[in-house]
């Protein structure tokens, strides 16, 4: 009897500890499971990324991860977090018409411009303004250029979608005492994606 006690005792101490272990065990795979969430909802702005939003009839629902928790994010309470981030990423998605040209800041500027330009991942091509510097022309700007801002012309040239090497020269190239530079205020998705303008498009009416 007195061995059939300890048994017992045995079994209920080891029971909870069984129980932490198995929730250390899961853990890294729902914390895991928690940061890939993460980067699968948050707007990487990519080639194609949130064009579906803009051409999806405002009925069609999308997957949010409430379909995808799984037993252990509930059992971690983690299933109310993966559904808001879920909720405030399809609602920071908008659509910026490239083709309407409120949405391009053109300025002019005299060299040294002081803009550090960073060429976009993927296939598209492109530049884009990493940022602003203060010992060149681009800080005074009117209007002000800001970080993410998409470099669509240099004078009458569009280079849209060209490489990094050839965006640069197209600057350097000019000899006028300014240079005028367009530049697409908005995601990628939509300036290259199946809304993007035709070089004539820009001709006709951003470069007259």
């Amino acid at each position: 009897e007195f061995s059939g006690d300890i048994t017992m005792v045995s079994a209920r101490l080891l029971l909870p500890a069984f129980a932490i272990g198995a929730a250390a065990y899961q853990l890294p795979y729902a914390a895991s499971r928690q940061a890939s969430v993460r980067r699968a909802v948050s707007p990487s702005l990519g080639l194609f990324d949130g064009v579906k939003d803009a051409f999806t009839s405002p009925n069609e629902k999308p997957i949010v991860n409430a379909d995808r928790v799984t037993p252990f994010d509930r059992w971690l309470g983690l299933d109310k977090d993966l559904v808001e981030e879920e909720s405030q990423s399809v609602q920071s998605v908008t659509y910026v018409d490239p083709t309407d040209t409120s949405n391009y800041v053109t300025v002019s500027l005299a060299k040294p411009m002081g803009i550090a330009f960073v060429e976009n991942e993927g296939e598209c091509g492109g530049v884009y303004v990493d940022e602003v510097l203060a010992d060149g022309s681009a800080a005074g700007a009117s209007p002000s250029l800001m970080a993410k801002d998409q470099l669509v012309a240099v004078d009458s040239t569009v280079v849209l979608g060209a490489s990094f090497e050839t965006s640069i020269e197209a600057i350097k190239a000019t000899t006028g005492e300014t240079t005028r530079l367009v530049f697409f205020r908005g995601p990628t998705a939509f300036l290259y994606g199946p809304t993007k303008p035709s070089d004539e498009w820009y001709s006709t009416n951003l470069l007259q």
